[in-house]
C-alpha cells in the first residue's frame, strides 16, 4: 500500500496543467496474473520454496477495469474556464443587484419617514400662533411639489427597482395642505395722515389786466384773503407758478406767466416780510392746462397763478425756527372772482 500511495495518490494530489487536483473517493485493488521479468528475485524465491517452475505465459490483454466501483463514482460534468467566468460574473451581478435594491429600499424608507415627520408636525400644530403652522404647510407644499414632479418625469434612479413608495404619499400630503388656511391679515391701521402740500390757485384775470403783468389796484384785498394760510416755514419752499391759455404767441405767453408769478412773489415778499430764499418762481405759459382751451370757461380756468408749498431741506432757513412737518399743512383751493 505504501507503494500505491506514492505511485497513485501523490500523483493525483498535484495539479497537472488544466487538470485539477483529484482526490479519490473510492479505492479498490484487483489481483490479476501478469508476467514478470524472467529470473527476478521473487520468482527465484517462489521456486526455492515451492519447487515449482514459474509461469512463463505472457499476458498481452489489457488489465480489467474495476467495474464494481464504477457505479459508486460521483457523476458531474467538467467545468471550463468560460463557465467559471460566467459563474463569477453572475455572482457579481447578483451581489450588485442585491446592493442596489437594498439602497433603493433604504432611500424609500427615508422618504417615507421624512414626509411622515412633516405630516405629524403639521397635524400637531393648532395654528396659534400662525407662523409655525404656516412654515409646516409650506414644507408640505414643497414635498407635494417634489412628489408631483417625480410622478410626471419619473422618480430618481436611487428610488427605483420597483420599490418606489412616493405615489402613496401624495394623497395624504394634498389632503393635509388643503385642510387649513392662514387667517387673513388684519386691516392696516392708519397711524398718521400726511396731507398734501397746500396749493392756492388764483384767477389771473382777478389780479391782472389782459396782457399785463402788474397787479390791479383792487387785487390786494383778494391776495390778503387768499394767502392768509401761506406762511414761511423752514424746510418748505413757496413755489409761485404762472399759467396762461393758448391765445396768442406761446413764447410771449410763457414770458407773461413768469412776470405775473414774479409780481405775486414780490407782493408776498414785501407785504409778509418773507425772505426771498423762501420763494421759487416759474412760468409755464400754456404748457400745463387744467381745462380745455376750446371754450371760454376752460381758457379762464387755465389763466391762473398757483402757489404751492414744496418740502425742501435747505429752503427758507429762518434763524430761530425749526423745519415744519407736513402734517401741519392742509390742502385747499381758491378761485378768485
Amino acid at each position: 500500500m505504501p507503494g500505491k500511495n506514492s505511485a497513485v495518490n501523490d500523483l493525483l494530489s498535484v495539479r497537472q496543467g488544466e487538470l485539477p487536483v483529484m482526490k479519490p473517493c473510492v479505492q479498490g485493488m484487483c489481483m490479476v496474473p501478469v508476467s514478470g521479468i524472467a529470473g527476478n528475485l521473487w520468482q527465484q524465491h517462489i521456486t526455492a520454496v515451492t519447487a515449482l517452475p514459474p509461469d512463463a505465459a505472457v499476458t498481452t490483454g489489457p488489465l480489467p477495469l474495476p467495474e464494481l466501483l464504477l457505479p459508486a463514482l460521483p457523476r458531474r460534468r467538467g467545468v471550463s474556464r468560460r463557465m467559471v467566468f460566467w459563474r463569477y460574473a453572475g455572482l457579481l451581478g447578483g451581489i450588485f443587484l442585491a446592493l442596489a435594491m437594498l439602497a433603493s429600499w433604504m432611500n424609500n424608507q427615508r422618504l417615507i419617514r421624512n414626509v411622515g415627520d412633516h405630516l405629524a408636525l403639521y397635524h400637531q400644530l393648532t395654528g396659534k400662533p400662525v407662523a409655525p403652522k404656516l412654515r409646516a404647510q409650506q414644507r408640505l407644499r414643497a414635498d407635494g411639489t417634489l412628489l408631483d414632479d417625480w410622478a410626471r418625469r419619473g422618480e430618481p434612479l436611487c428610488y427605483r427597482l420597483g420599490l418606489y413608495q412616493g405615489l402613496r404619499l401624495v394623497p395624504p400630503v394634498e389632503a393635509a395642505v388643503s385642510d387649513w388656511a392662514p387667517p387673513p391679515p388684519p386691516p392696516p391701521v392708519i397711524k398718521k395722515i400726511i396731507q398734501c402740500p397746500k396749493t392756492l390757485r388764483l384767477d389771473s384775470m382777478s389780479l391782472f389786466d389782459s396782457g399785463k403783468s402788474a397787479l390791479k389796484a383792487g387785487a390786494t384785498r383778494m391776495l390778503v384773503n387768499s394767502l392768509v394760510g401761506i406762511k414761511a416755514k423752514p424746510g418748505w419752499l413757496i413755489v409761485v407758478s404762472g399759467h396762461t391759455d393758448n391765445t396768442g404767441n406761446p413764447k410771449l405767453n410763457q414770458t407773461l406767466s413768469l412776470k405775473r408769478a414774479e409780481a405775486v412773489r414780490n407782493w408776498m415778499r414785501d407785504t409778509g416780510d418773507v425772505p426771498e430764499s423762501c420763494f421759487a418762481v416759474q412760468g409755464y405759459g400754456e404748457s400745463r392746462p387744467i381745462a380745455t382751451n376750446d371754450t371760454p370757461d376752460g381758457r379762464a380756468l387755465n389763466r391762473r397763478v398757483e402757489i404751492s408749498l414744496v418740502p425742501q431741506a435747505n429752503a427758507c432757513q429762518i434763524p430761530g425756527k425749526t423745519p415744519a412737518s407736513s402734517q401741519d399743512d392742509g390742502a385747499s383751493q381758491h378761485n378768485g372772482e
